[in-house]
């Protein structure tokens, strides 16, 4: 009997981030480009790698829009060194830690 290839697929995961590590290496990509989490430079291109404002060596990236299997594929292609994030988690975690520290500031 002949082994079949095993076809590889895009599936989501679920696994624990430190979200201080994600917002200083995080390229958020919209419909035309990307912008740099940490510094908020926009225009930054995707497969730069590092971000051209403050040198940010990019490791994550989210997207503004949902995004399908097959543009998580074109993007590993071109950024294979990426983690790819649900950016809406993100937004959501950040969000939450942000409000604990405003309403525990003295």
């Amino acid at each position: 009997m002949e082994k079949k290839d095993k076809k590889k697929v895009i599936l989501r995961m679920w696994k624990e981030f430190d979200l201080g590590e994600i917002e200083k290496h995080l390229i958020v990509v919209g419909e035309l480009s990307g912008e740099c989490f940490f510094c908020r430079q926009l225009g930054v291109d995707v497969r730069q790698g590092r971000c051209p404002n403050c040198g940010t060596e990019f490791k994550y990236m989210g997207f503004r829009r949902k995004v399908n299997g097959k543009d998580i594929v074109r993007f590993k292609r071109e950024c294979p060194q990426m983690i790819f994030i649900e950016f809406e988690d993100f937004k959501k975690n950040i969000s939450r830690e942000r409000a604990k520290k405003l309403l525990l500031r003295d």
